[in-house]
Order: structure tokens, then C-alpha cells, then sequence
């Protein structure tokens, strides 16, 4: 009897014991995301309270915002621009419409620090290839007295602050380039919108109730906004390309390697992320104009880049390659990944510039037999992003703070038993139940991930082959299956990216260049248009997204195997020419 009440008296205290722990965690975790509240808060005032001196100059420069990177390097060389009169022309035109009262696209602002700089170029220097350009950078690119943040509270403390410039930052400062303001990211810079419990969300200056995309959003929204002529992104799976068709610009994902990373930060714990040997992170440009983009990277592709990061092949951007050559370019191209299909206006945007460079000499067209389609390589992204289980690596890297709703259906998927997850898979459509077997309660085992791994070589391989055995210069195919997404549905689309995963799965280089509009009899997603694989829960959201989408930029994507940069951008720019697309946002306008 003794023993039994002893047993019993060891269960409560036991059971007490647990309920103390778990209340104390409970506790502790309140008590640190009220902090981070508190962190956030902090930070916007003090960004909001900080004195711009030059934003009480006045400068009679009303129409230089028009101006591409390249113009004005011209210009201001030339000596018809003052590298400071841009300057004040392009702060005030931020403070206009960039901040929180507009479409809430920047979250710091250096305008004097660039002025200061614009003061101190050396006119001798004048070769520097972004001369007096006026630059945003995004918020994850290390920039001295900056902060990284990367969406995340945690990174938002004033001890945070950046020291030193990232690589690629004391590049385009060497080659004249005047970082003036940092646009806003998605929480963990994983999500194609441009939302984060520290800034806020920006919406796009096309139409304010839709998303600018994401994870760069706040960069292509300034770009197409004229309130930077340039922007510097990052991309691990559409994170330039997503937001420069959302917004109507152009944006290049340059091949893995080529651009040094050193400087910039990881959202995950001590910027520690393994898998980002496997689809790495990728430095890009978004701006008005391929050549804008092809400067960039003539700036950054110099010797100077080599010589600050021994990890970088020094391999400088080649002019001959970029050059119109004589030699016909075969392309193919695609209007389907088969995975998701597109709206009407994508469709029509990819045939028409098919058309238009069938009509020119020295281009062979012809539509591709796809060697994998979208079913497998998105799937294969989605297993290879999630192989550690319970989205384990974001929520370490929050440091306590809440992920936002946003990701709350990878949540759900990620977290869901293994054991209910055929039963789930079963219950629900083709495309989600793929989704839901793709990932794995507490991760998968390490010869699984080699099996991925193995899986992604062969991907690899066969696109390989297709563009040896057809001799293919570069891939023509829609950027995205859908214009601009209305904000907060990017987690019931999740499924429409796979246009843009394609060239982080291949570790190819890709841009994507603006060419319509969506019409007015466009603005449907017909099921009856669509394969019956495909008639789900996505497709009706897809519906949802054209409606009263008349007038969203569209945009196509050219895909080059590796370390053919300048021939993808050259390919870009003979679209952009042929295309000669002038649409700008005006909807941004009414918000003053």
C-alpha cells in the first residue's frame, strides 16, 4: 500500500514538475516575442525620426527619374548631370512615394550618406561604370551602418548594425554607384510577397491591393516606381525575377558563383544554412532596362571582385559574348511547365515574342519536348527546402518570434504526422496531396537526402542534354503562370512558382523582361482551359487572382546554361527591343 502511494505522490509531483516547465516556457516565450515587439517598434521610430538634411534641398531635375542606370552615367560624366542634383532629385522622389504613408517599399534611407559620397567622387574616375547612380540595396546585403534583417525582429536590435560593406556594396561604391535606401523583404525571405512583423507590408505601384512579390519586393517596387533607376536583389528560388514581372521591370539571376555573397546574412541561426550548398542564394540586378542589369554586372564582374573573394572565378564579363554575333542563335521555348498552367496573357506574351523573333533574321524557334516537367522539379525544390522537418531551420532562425500566417499552409503540411499524411494526400487533389507527401514530420533520413541529391543530378543532366542535343542557345518560356497576386494569397498559390524554381534547381542563369499587359478579356482562368489534373483548389485561386487584373505587367524569361550570362542578357535585350514595352504603374500616384 505504502508502495503505491508512493508511486502515486512521485506522479503528481512528476506531473506538477512538467506543468511548472511547461508553463515557464510558456512564459519565457510571451516575454520574447513581446521583446522582439518591442525591437520592431523601436526600430521604425528611430528610422522615422532620423533627419535628412538633404531632404530640404530643392533641386529643378523633375523629369532625370525617367533616365535609365546607363543614361545617367552618361550624364553625369558628360557633365550635363551633377552626380549630387541626382541625388536630391531621386531621395525626394523616395520620400514621395517609397514610405510608409506611399507604398511602404523602403525600410532604411541614406540619402545624406549618398550625397556625401556624390560629393566625393573623383571626376578622373569617370570610366566607373555607375558613375553617379543612385542605387537601393536590398536588406539582407551587408551595408556599413546598415541592418540586416532579413524580415526577421531578432536581426532588427541597433547592435546589429553592419560594420563593413558587403563585397559586392564596396563594388559598385568603387565603380561611382550611391546606395541611397534598402527595400523591404518577406519574413525569412522566403515568400513571394513582401511582408515582415518589423516594416510592414509593401504593396505593388500597379495596384495597391496586390503584392510588389517577393522576397526583393521592396526593390522592384522602387525600380518601377522611378524612385531608384537601380536595385540590387538576391534569389533562391524567384526572389529577383518573381518581383521584377510583378512590377514590370527587368531582373537577372546571374549563374551561382559568379557575384561574391561575402557580406551578406543567412535568416537562420549565426547565418548558417547548409542547403545553401545545394540551391544557393544569388546576387542579381532589377532595373528599367537589360542594359541597366548588363552593367551591373560589368561592375561587378570586375577584377576588383576577384581579388576580394578568392572563391569567385575570375571570370570578368565578356564583351564579345554580350555582342550582337552573326552566328543564328537557336531557341527554344515552352508555354507550359505542365505543372501549372498559365493565365491567357502569359501564354499570348510568350507566342507573340516567339513570333517577333521568328520574323528576324538569325534566330531558329521552335517549342521544346520537355525532359522534366513541373510536377517533378517542383516537387523536388519543395522536398529538397524542407529535407530538415518542421520548417525547423526558419523557426530557429525567427529566435522566438512568430512566422507569419503566411506560411501557414507549409506550416500545417510540415508539421502534419507521417502517419495521416497518405490518408490527407488521399482526401485532397492531385497538386496539394503531392505537396503533402513531398515533406516529412520531422525530417528525413540522410540517405534520403542523398537519394534527392541524385534526383537533382538527373535533373540536372537531362536539361543538359536536351540543349546539347538540339544545340539550344537559351529556353524561352513565362516568367510566371500569373500577373501580380493580391496580398496575402501568395500561401494559397504556393504552387505557381515553378517557373521560377527551374533555374535555381539547374544552377542557371536567367532574366526575365516585361512585354504586355494583361487585356480585358484576359482576366479569366477557365478550368475548362486548364488539364483536369489541374482543376483544384489552386486553380480556383488562380481564377480569383485574374479578376480585374487588366492592365498587370507580363512578363518571359530567357534560360541559359551556366556561365552563359552575357549571351542570356544579350538574348534579353534583342526581346526588349523587339517588344518595346513603355507601360508604367500610375495606381501609386493616388496614394499621396
Amino acid at each position: 500500500m505504502a508502495t503505491i502511494q508512493t508511486l502515486q505522490r512521485t506522479a503528481v509531483v512528476g506531473g506538477l514538475f512538467l506543468l511548472v516547465v511547461e508553463v515557464s516556457r510558456f512564459l519565457n516565450r510571451r516575454k520574447r516575442r513581446q521583446y522582439l515587439k518591442e525591437v520592431a517598434a523601436a526600430c521604425v521610430r528611430n528610422r522615422d525620426a532620423k533627419i535628412h538634411q538633404v531632404l530640404e534641398q530643392r533641386t529643378d531635375l523633375s523629369e532625370v527619374h525617367e533616365l535609365t542606370a546607363t543614361e545617367i552615367r552618361e550624364k553625369v560624366v558628360s557633365g550635363d548631370l551633377s552626380a549630387s542634383d541626382v541625388v536630391l532629385a531621386f531621395a525626394q522622389r523616395c520620400a514621395r512615394y517609397g514610405r510608409s504613408h506611399g507604398v511602404n517599399a523602403i525600410t532604411e534611407e541614406f540619402y545624406d550618406d549618398a550625397f556625401k559620397l556624390s560629393k566625393s567622387l573623383d571626376p578622373n574616375s569617370a570610366a566607373s561604370l555607375l558613375f553617379g547612380v543612385p542605387v537601393s540595396v536590398k536588406d539582407c546585403i551587408g551595408l556599413a551602418g546598415a541592418l540586416m534583417t532579413g524580415g526577421l525582429a531578432c536581426r532588427a536590435e541597433e547592435k546589429r548594425r553592419s560594420e563593413y560593406d558587403s563585397v559586392v556594396v564596396r563594388l559598385v561604391k568603387r565603380h561611382g554607384g550611391l546606395p541611397m535606401v534598402r527595400g523591404n523583404v518577406s519574413q525569412c525571405m522566403m515568400l513571394p510577397e513582401a511582408e515582415n512583423n518589423i516594416f510592414g507590408r509593401t504593396v505593388n505601384p500597379w495596384d495597391i491591393r496586390r503584392t510588389p512579390g517577393g522576397s526583393s519586393g521592396g526593390e522592384a517596387a522602387l525600380v518601377a516606381m522611378r524612385c531608384v533607376p537601380l536595385a540590387i536583389g538576391t534569389d533562391v528560388g524567384g526572389s529577383v525575377r518573381i518581383p521584377a514581372a510583378f512590377n514590370g521591370v527587368c531582373g537577372f539571376k546571374p549563374t551561382p558563383g559568379r557575384i561574391s555573397k561575402r557580406g551578406c546574412m543567412v535568416p537562420r541561426v549565426n547565418d548558417r544554412h547548409g542547403p545553401g550548398m545545394i540551391i544557393p542564394s544569388v546576387i542579381g540586378p532589377i532595373a528599367k532596362s537589360v542594359e541597366d542589369c548588363a552593367q551591373f554586372m560589368r561592375a561587378v564582374l570586375s577584377e576588383e571582385n576577384f581579388k576580394f573573394d578568392v572563391e569567385v572565378p575570375p571570370f570578368p564579363f565578356n564583351e564579345d559574348r554580350f555582342a550582337r554575333s552573326k552566328k543564328p542563335k537557336k531557341i527554344g521555348y515552352f508555354v507550359s511547365d505542365g505543372w501549372f498552367e498559365p493565365c491567357k496573357a502569359a501564354k499570348r506574351a510568350v507566342t507573340e515574342v516567339v513570333d517577333l523573333l521568328r520574323q528576324k533574321d538569325g534566330y531558329i524557334i521552335e517549342e521544346i519536348k520537355f525532359p522534366t516537367d513541373g510536377w517533378e522539379t517542383y516537387n523536388l525544390y519543395l522536398k529538397l527546402s524542407s529535407a530538415e522537418g518542421n520548417m525547423r531551420g526558419f523557426t530557429e532562425g525567427l529566435e522566438g518570434e512568430e512566422l507569419l500566417d503566411l506560411y501557414s499552409p507549409l506550416k500545417q503540411a510540415a508539421n502534419l504526422p507521417n502517419c495521416l499524411r497518405p490518408i490527407v494526400a488521399a482526401l485532397i487533389d492531385d497538386r496539394r496531396g503531392g505537396l503533402v507527401r513531398s515533406v516529412r514530420n520531422g525530417g528525413i533520413t540522410s540517405y534520403a537526402y542523398w537519394q534527392l541529391l541524385a534526383d537533382l543530378t538527373d535533373v540536372r543532366k537531362a536539361w543538359a542534354k536536351l540543349m546539347e542535343k538540339n544545340c539550344y542557345d537559351a529556353i524561352l518560356h513565362p516568367s510566371l503562370p500569373l500577373p501580380a497576386l493580391y496580398c496575402g494569397t501568395s500561401k494559397d498559390l504556393t504552387a505557381a512558382f515553378s517557373y521560377t524554381m527551374l533555374a535555381n534547381l539547374l544552377l542557371w542563369p536567367e532574366g526575365c523582361v516585361p512585354v504586355s499587359t494583361v487585356r480585358n478579356d484576359e482576366q479569366t482562368y477557365p478550368a475548362s482551359d486548364i488539364p483536369a489534373n489541374q482543376r483544384d483548389a489552386f486553380a480556383e485561386n488562380a481564377a480569383k487572382t485574374m479578376e480585374d487584373s487588366a492592365g498587370l505587367p507580363i512578363s518571359v524569361s530567357v534560360l541559359c546554361p551556366p556561365y552563359r550570362d552575357e549571351e542570356c542578357l544579350q538574348i534579353m535585350q534583342e526581346i526588349e527591343e523587339l517588344v518595346n514595352f513603355e507601360e508604367k504603374p500610375t495606381a501609386y500616384l493616388r496614394m499621396e
